[in-house]
């Protein structure tokens, strides 16, 4: 129960961070000279509202900020809602090895403002914290970046250090990243000439050790599960009057393979990934006991594991594809008419290692009716997992140095993000926000009073510094 509980804690914390022109924000706050110059930032920045399509006046106002700051901007495309620049250390045309810092300008929407404590588009700065949408997830990460690279501006124009950083804030990543982090890797790769991404993904949470309440423990991702959403069809033409009910007709019978599939669903097969594996062996080193052996030698335990694995939701998406229904529908009628069509549609996620046509075989053997037409509605890129390598270890260098009695380790992380297209490039890319926040905060994204607290956006662009100074070798 142990073993189980400390694996259900550590992924419900992490699954939670899965899974954001007018300077409208409290003046009052923001002049107040005790406020830090990157907060009032945050704040100017969260007070432009850009939910996703609508992302260019935000854009537009950070690329401003960047090149008031000395950094060189390239806007890659700027309509609406495709906007997305580069705002980097040297020209892009001078082809140095770049480390990225990606971040993306979209937000999703503001559901039932009425119930935030200060308007999701405010900024406010209250009580310590940077209150609007997208104070996490992610305005508040592009600032960190953004504040870390401007230490360097000046390093950057008296001496020829050996890599470019540049700061990618693109478009579209909450609706998949097509029209942002997917075009640039299309169009711009070669120009951006990418050495490693750093992006969203992890974060440092308390009370994950259960052998040390006082160390805090931050996971890196190195990979994330695939999103694939399918649509389900079924066409039958049957009587058509409800009062008399013929033995099967479509929506009976969408429901009958629906159920089947939710049967096997909920008694799919429990898979460790290499990345699993690799993720808890790495906790289990930082636990003691019998809970950290288990941790170390999942191969050895998993006849005991697999059954708890299977009770905690959480857990079990972890090491599993999953499938959701988010959707039935029939065409429109009077009630007591039967339709000929009905569909359904499946939010469906699937581990790294998994191909699209086994998983659809799949689907197709439970649902066990040869009439149900499977489309897919759209697919994530196939990416491999990032190696761990001198660029994970210097962001956990830089976290160490930043967070007393840190640990860090890899994580798959269960949400996906823009990460996925550059892996799919052969570019490391790493998912981490910086900071160390409780499981109150992180819960907070998409949901009401997003907020980031100073103290940790300042922290934020303190491992971001240390991660530069790792490059340059600079004190």
């Amino acid at each position: 129960m142990l073993i189980t509980n400390c694996f259900s804690h550590i992924c419900k914390l992490f699954f939670t961070l899965i899974f954001l022109l007018s300077l409208n924000f409290n003046s009052l706050a923001v002049e107040n000279k005790d406020i830090p110059k990157s907060a009032k930032l945050l704040s100017q920045y969260l007070s432009i509202e850009s939910i996703t399509g609508n992302e260019r006046d935000a854009g537009i106002f950070l690329s401003e900020v960047c090149e008031s700051m000395g950094l060189h901007v390239e806007v890659f495309t700027e309509d609406v809602d495709t906007f997305k620049f580069a705002a980097s250390l040297y020209p892009l045309d001078q082809g140095k090895p770049n480390i990225i810092f990606l971040n993306h300008i979209d937000v999703v929407p503001a559901e039932k403002p009425e119930e935030w404590t200060h308007p999701p588009f405010s900024g406010i700065i209250d009580d310590g914290y940077i209150w609007g949408r997208g104070a996490i997830d992610m305005k508040g990460m592009a600032i960190m970046q953004l504040m870390a690279m401007k230490e360097f501006i000046e390093l950057s124009k008296t001496e020829d250090l050996p890599y470019n950083v540049t700061l990618l804030a693109v478009s579209g990543e909450e609706t998949g990243g097509y029209t942002g982090a997917k075009v640039v890797t299309d169009r711009f790769f070669d120009r951006l000439n990418p050495l490693v991404v750093y992006n969203e993904g992890g974060t440092g949470l308390p009370g994950v050790l259960s052998n040390d309440d006082e160390r805090k423990l931050f996971g890196i991702s190195i990979t994330t599960k695939r999103t694939i959403w399918l649509e389900l069809s079924l066409t039958m033409e049957t009587s058509g009057h409800g009062s008399v009910p013929p033995p099967e007709y479509s929506i009976k019978n969408m429901i009958d393979a629906l159920s089947k599939l939710m049967w096997e669903n909920d008694n799919r097969e429990v898979r460790f990934t290499e990345t699993t594996e690799l993720m808890f062996n790495e906790l289990g080193k930082l636990e003691s006991g019998l809970q950290g052996m288990a941790l170390r030698n999942l191969r050895l335990f998993r006849p005991v594991v697999r059954p708890a694995i299977k009770r905690d939701e959480i857990l079990y998406s972890l090491v599993s594809n999953t499938i959701t229904i988010t959707g039935i529908n029939s065409e429109a009628g009077v009630p007591n008419k039967i339709p000929a069509n009905v569909t359904a549609i499946l939010d469906c996620r699937l581990l790294p290692d998994v191909e699209t046509d086994d998983f659809i075989n799949q689907v197709k053997r439970w649902l066990d009716n040869d009439d149900i037409e499977i489309n897919v509605m759209q697919e994530g890129i196939v990416a491999s997992p990032t190696k761990i390598d001198q660029y994970y270890y210097k962001m956990s260098d830089a976290i160490k140095s930043v967070y007393e009695n840190a640990e860090v380790i890899p994580i798959l992380f269960p949400a996906s993000n823009d990460n996925k297209y550059f892996r799919a490039k052969g570019i490391p890319a790493y998912g981490i926000l910086p900071t160390y926040m409780n499981i109150e905060l992180l819960e907070t994204i998409h949901s009401i009073d997003e907020r980031l607290p100073v103290k940790s956006l300042l922290e934020g662009i303190d491992v971001y510094k240390e991660l530069l100074h790792s490059f340059f070798e600079t004190n």
